[in-house]
């Protein structure tokens, strides 16, 4: 299945949002990379297709680069 949720760096100022793609939910979604700004602002880094298998590579290595999990749902558009 493909991963759902919410990475944030030690600085908190880059989040990593794991999303399904509802047209095709177990095998496919995208990646999104947000940088916070101070002002309570986001902005879109970057946007992109991953397969399943990549997908649980990109989140494990992230969580072994020591990327925390994060619970909180946000408001990004």
């Amino acid at each position: 299945m493909y991963p759902e949720g919410t990475l944030y760096n030690s600085k908190y100022k880059t989040l990593v949002v794991f999303e399904k793609d509802y047209n095709n939910p177990e095998n496919e979604g995208f990646i999104c990379f947000w940088e916070l700004k101070k002002s309570s602002s986001k902005k879109l880094i970057f946007k992109k297709r991953l397969t399943k298998e990549k997908a649980l590579d990109k989140y494990k290595n992230l969580l072994k680069d020591g990327w925390k999990s994060d619970n909180h749902t946000y408001e990004v558009a």
